[in-house]
């Protein structure tokens, strides 16, 4: 059995961790793994800078890469959002030619680079129907801007009430079909 410092160990309850919080970070690859079957490529990050910075590096991060990663499809209908990360990436990394290594089939190039993402909380139904709340990239940016306090935290994401609408947005009169014919 190994010994510890235990003074040098700060005490937690099982279950209990501190969440990060929505918002913008500055973002570090850990992978990038194509999946040709689904059209994308799934990027694992941790954040790099700041407070938070190796957020994801312990034991939890590292067996749950579903909690911190994005994807970059390439579907037909998804160019444009790939385009757009892509140049993320290449403001967020002077001389790095994300194009160039897309092209190349050299996903590794992507290791270690940095991107700017934006967390948002968003609510979910898990496999027992009760309503969780998990962070999601909501945006992929050039880090600058987030060092620059240019990108700003969205607001959370809710299943809300009947009809999938999101809490905080505009309620609709109801509509009045008494002049349809059919309705009549």
């Amino acid at each position: 059995m190994k010994s510890f410092n235990w003074d040098a160990i700060q005490s937690t309850a099982q279950g209990e961790f501190t969440p990060l919080p929505a918002g913008p970070y500055v973002a570090k690859v850990l992978d990038a793994i194509d999946k040709p079957e689904k059209e994308y490529v799934e990027v694992i990050f941790d954040i790099a800078e700041g407070e938070h910075a190796g957020y994801y590096s312990d034991d939890w991060g590292k067996s749950h890469p579903y909690a911190h990663h994005f994807f970059m499809s390439y579907k037909d209908s998804a160019l444009g959002m790939l385009k757009g990360t892509l140049d993320a990436f290449q403001k967020s990394n002077p001389g790095f030619d994300p194009f160039a290594a897309w092209d190349a089939g050299r996903l590794d190039m992507f290791r270690s680079r940095i991107i700017g993402v934006n967390l948002q909380e968003e609510e979910y139904r898990d496999s027992n129907d009760e309503i969780r709340t998990r962070l999601n990239v909501c945006a992929r940016v050039d880090a600058q801007q987030v060092r620059d306090g240019k990108v700003k935290p969205r607001p959370k994401k809710s299943i809300g009430g009947g009809g999938g609408q999101r809490k905080g947005a505009p309620e609709h009169a109801p509509l009045d079909n008494s002049d349809l014919p059919w309705m009549k």
